[in-house]
Parts: structure tokens; C-alpha cells; sequence
């Protein structure tokens, strides 16, 4: 009887512990997380949350440096994650080796509805084979593979009272002002730098460009002679740079360490606020008295670079109801609103109705990205109604704006609407403001999308890279190492031919005498053998 009690207690016992396995399995298959990877401070991070606590996904969010350390990443364990946020250059790379997959747009009705139809339109027009993959030898368009996430262009961040317009509005303008000499930094990314030499190297071929296809063709040449011709120019700038920058530039120019920089769109308009003691800086910090510095921002003439970032999808991941709400979620007018905000970067996703809370009233109130962003952030209307001492903007003549420095902006065609349907007012020192988050679209229209390299190219373009960041020395070290150097030639000259110099004779030897305190001689046949 002991022995079958015994028996039914371990079989019970069995039952029992993988009735528990099993639940604590299918409790944790239950469990749907999304891995999502993204550049560093690109997100507002309690969307997150937010999104976890609506749809009880668990998100687990990792960050990138550059878009080559992503793609090594996923090449490496293509299985990494559900989704990543490269640059177009990249998309299109990923999408032609077959490691991302086309997206099913029926499932986002939120970005449909809301992306600006420019945008859609620029990247419908960038076209190219897959090579390897499930799309392999098909010819796809970029906008198949990515639901859109911010975009921007490329200029010049100046301080405007030690710096003209007339400095900024070419690539190699502020390096013809010798003033600035060590007072300038460029990009340490290799693609950055490779179009500001090109916008140097064909200065006024790029002028002269009527179209944007024109103006494309230029700024992707990277045949040999034109990789040698960029080499050299960036090479020669050397001796006026400050030095070679990522993410320290919109830093050391709102400290007023340097006085202009090549920066992207977002990273201006993050050191224009903070400079002007309209934002925080990442310290939490707001800048006061004499610590405030007026800068603008600057396309120049020639053109310049447009980028696009968005979300994709690698061939590997499977996680689709996820991946999708949350491309839904990210994608809704107050989501893109509050990653504006937070970013300082401009979304593709162009407009959209979503409620706001009146932070003085606490009344919500329906509203629209344009309203809220374009005209809630940009528009001074108020200002030159306030200095022409009217009370109606349509009292408001064209003298009057010239007079007070005033303009007009028209931005409708980013929102695919009529000339004229969107427009913001904004005074002459606000314009660089504005225009790095929301270009005109002429300027636009001189800004071009880089072409993927391919390997070959990269490789050229990478070593032309490498001997251009070559160590850069001031010109005082230079002279106290050519003085080193002379000085040690003088004392080896002086010694080879030191016995022409009674001065320098050293005194004989005087052999056998040991004088070395604390020590006896012994002699040799003293020694115990």
C-alpha cells in the first residue's frame, strides 16, 4: 500500500509539474514583443510606453550609430529585429541584396492618409533592380519598402554676427573668409563630406543647372577623377577647420567655439533654439545673458543634399500584426507631433487632425499638424501686425512686409494643395529657422538624393576619405617640430665633429681605477674556484 502511495505522489507530482511547464510556456508564447532599432534620441521614448500600455506589446528598443553599423548588424543576424529606421541610401541597398521586405500598405491607413505627397512622390521616383531576394531582377521603387519617417537637407549653421549671408551661400563660401580660420568644422561621415567637396568642386556647373536632374547628376559623379578632384579640395580646407565633427558641431557652435558648421536640417534648428534661450540644451539647461547666440541656418546656392529616413521591415522578421500597429501608432498626427517636438527633425507624415489640451485652460481642442507646428512654432503674424500698429493682416500691404522685414513662405506643395493654400509669415531673422525644418520648395528643388554606392565605389571613396582625415596640426606645432627637428640635426653635427672643439673634449679615461663607493676590488686569483 506505502509502495503505490508512493508510486501515485511521484505521478502526481510529474502531472502536476508540467501541467505548470506548460502554462508558464504558453504564458510566455502569449507575450508578443517587437524589437525595434533606431538612430540615438530619434524617438520620443514614452510613445513606447504608451504604445505597450494600448496594445500590450512589449517593446524592446535598441539604437544604431551609423546606417553601416546597422547593415553590418543585420547581415550578420539577419534575425535582430522587426524593425530598423536606416537612410534612404541604405533602404535601397538592403532592399537590391534582398534583406528587407515590401510592405502592405492596405494595413496603414494612418500614413496613407497623412504622408506628404512630395515626399511619396520623390521616393516613388527612386527606382532600382533587386538583386538577390525574394524580388530578385524585379524593378522596384523605394516607397514599397518604407513607411516614411523624417526627412531633411544639408547647409550651413552660421553665427550671424560674425558671419555674412554672402559667406554661407555657397559650400566653399566661409572658407574664403580667412577670419574664420579654425573656426569652422565639417562632417566626419564620409557621404556628408563627399557632396559638400562635389558642391565645391562644380560650384558654378551647379549654378548654372536648370533642373533637378541636372543638379542630381552632379552631386552622385564619383568616377575616379571626380573622387581625386573632392580629395583634394577637402584636403585643402584643412588648415581653416576646427576640426572634423558628427554630433559636436551644434555644441561647440551654440558655446561659440566655432562660428559655422555643416550640419543636418534637424540638428540646426535644435542649435538655433538653444542658442536663442528658446529650448533646453541635453543638459536640461536654458541659455541666458551673454551665453545667447543668434544663428541661422543656409542651403546654398548650388544645392545641397536631401535625405529621407523611414521604417523597414528585414526579410527575416515574421512579427507583422506588431510591426504594423505600431507603424500605425508612430504614424498618427499626434505621435508625428510629439516626435517633432521631441526631435526637432521634421516628419514625412505632413498633416492630420488630433486633439490638443489647452495647457492654460485644460479644454481640448481639435487641431492640425500645419496649424500646430507650421503656424504654432513659425508664424508672426502677430509681431508685424504688432509693428505696422494694424489690427487686420489684410491691412497689411507688400511695402509695409519689406519694410519691416517681413515674408511670406509658401509651403503648400509639401502638402500636395494649391500655391498660395499654405503659407506662414515670418520675419527675415526667423527665415533660417524655419527653413530647417520646412525648406521652400526652390530650395528643395536644388537639393538631391544620393545614389548607393556600390562596393567598388565605396572603397575609392573611403580611401580618398582616410587621406583627407589624415592628423591635422596647428601651424605652431608644426613650427616646434620643424625647430625640434633642426635643433636635433645642430647637435648631431656638433658631435660627429666635436674633437674641431676644444670645448667639447671630454677628459681621458684613467684605466684600472674602480671608484665606485661600497665595492672591494677582488683579485682574479683570490677567487675560490
Amino acid at each position: 500500500m506505502k509502495r503505490f502511495l508512493s508510486l501515485f505522489m511521484v505521478v502526481f507530482l510529474l502531472i502536476c509539474s508540467m501541467s505548470m511547464i506548460g502554462c508558464g510556456s504558453s504564458a510566455s508564447k502569449s507575450k508578443t514583443v517587437l524589437k525595434i532599432c533606431n538612430c540615438e534620441d530619434y524617438i520620443d521614448e514614452d510613445l513606447l510606453t504608451e504604445f505597450t500600455e494600448e496594445t500590450g506589446i512589449e517593446v524592446i528598443y535598441s539604437t544604431f550609430g551609423t546606417n553601416e553599423n546597422l547593415y553590418n548588424e543585420l547581415v550578420i543576424n539577419p534575425n535582430s529585429y522587426d524593425l530598423v529606421v536606416p537612410s534612404e541610401y541604405m533602404i535601397e541597398k538592403l532592399a537590391e541584396e534582398g534583406r528587407i521586405q515590401k510592405l502592405d500598405f492596405s494595413r496603414l491607413a494612418e500614413y496613407k492618409n497623412n504622408v506628404s505627397p512630395f515626399i511619396q512622390g520623390r521616393l516613388e521616383n527612386l527606382e532600382f533592380t533587386v538583386k538577390d531576394g525574394e524580388y530578385k531582377n524585379q524593378t522596384v521603387s523605394l516607397d514599397e519598402f518604407m513607411v516614411g519617417y523624417m526627412w531633411g537637407t544639408m547647409g550651413w549653421v552660421y553665427n550671424t554676427e560674425h558671419v555674412s549671408v554672402e559667406d554661407v551661400n555657397s559650400w566653399y563660401g566661409p572658407f574664403k573668409n580667412k577670419s574664420l580660420s579654425g573656426e569652422i568644422t565639417i562632417k566626419d561621415a564620409v557621404r556628408d563630406s563627399y557632396i559638400v567637396g562635389l558642391g565645391m568642386v562644380y560650384e558654378e556647373e551647379l549654378k548654372n543647372a536648370t533642373t533637378n536632374e541636372q543638379i542630381t547628376e552632379i552631386l552622385n559623379r564619383t568616377n575616379k577623377e571626380d573622387i581625386d578632384k573632392v580629395g583634394a579640395k577637402l584636403t585643402s580646407l584643412k588648415p581653416m577647420l576646427y576640426g572634423f565633427e558628427v554630433d559636436s558641431g551644434k555644441n561647440d557652435i551654440i558655446l561659440g567655439n566655432i562660428m559655422a558648421y555643416v550640419a543636418w536640417s534637424g540638428d540646426a534648428a535644435y542649435a538655433i533654439d538653444v542658442a536663442s534661450g528658446d529650448a533646453e540644451d541635453e543638459d536640461g539647461t536654458v541659455l541666458e545673458g551673454d551665453a545667447i547666440r543668434n544663428l541661422s541656418y543656409y542651403i546654398p546656392d548650388e544645392g545641397s543634399n536631401i535625405w529621407f529616413d523611414g521604417f523597414v521591415m528585414p526579410s527575416a522578421s515574421r512579427n507583422y500584426d506588431a510591426a504594423y500597429k505600431f507603424l500605425e501608432f508612430i504614424s498618427r498626427p499626434e505621435s508625428v507631433y510629439r516626435n517633432m517636438n521631441y526631435t526637432g527633425y521634421t516628419s514625412i507624415v505632413a498633416d492630420g487632425e488630433f486633439e490638443m489640451e489647452d495647457e492654460q485652460t485644460g479644454s481640448v481642442y481639435s487641431t492640425t499638424l500645419f496649424d500646430e507646428v507650421v503656424i504654432g512654432w513659425f508664424d508672426e503674424t502677430e509681431y508685424l501686425l504688432e509693428e505696422a500698429q494694424l489690427d487686420d493682416i489684410s491691412l497689411v500691404t507688400p511695402q509695409i512686409m519689406e519694410e519691416l522685414e517681413y515674408l511670406t513662405v509658401d509651403l503648400s506643395y509639401f502638402y500636395g494643395e494649391p500655391d498660395g493654400s499654405k503659407t506662414v509669415i515670418v520675419h527675415q531673422d526667423s527665415y533660417g529657422r524655419l527653413i530647417a525644418q520646412y525648406p521652400t520648395l526652390e530650395e528643395v528643388s536644388r537639393c538631391a538624393i544620393m545614389n548607393n554606392f556600390s562596393n567598388e565605389t565605396l572603397m575609392d571613396i573611403n580611401d580618398m576619405w582616410e587621406s583627407v582625415k589624415g592628423e591635422t596640426f596647428k601651424v605652431w606645432v608644426i613650427i616646434l617640430i620643424l625647430a625640434i627637428v633642426v635643433l636635433v640635426a645642430i647637435f648631431v653635427v656638433i658631435y660627429r665633429k666635436r674633437d674641431k672643439f676644444k670645448w667639447l673634449k671630454l677628459p681621458q679615461k684613467t684605466s684600472n681605477k674602480m671608484i665606485k663607493k661600497g665595492y672591494k676590488i677582488i683579485k682574479k686569483e683570490n677567487l675560490i674556484k
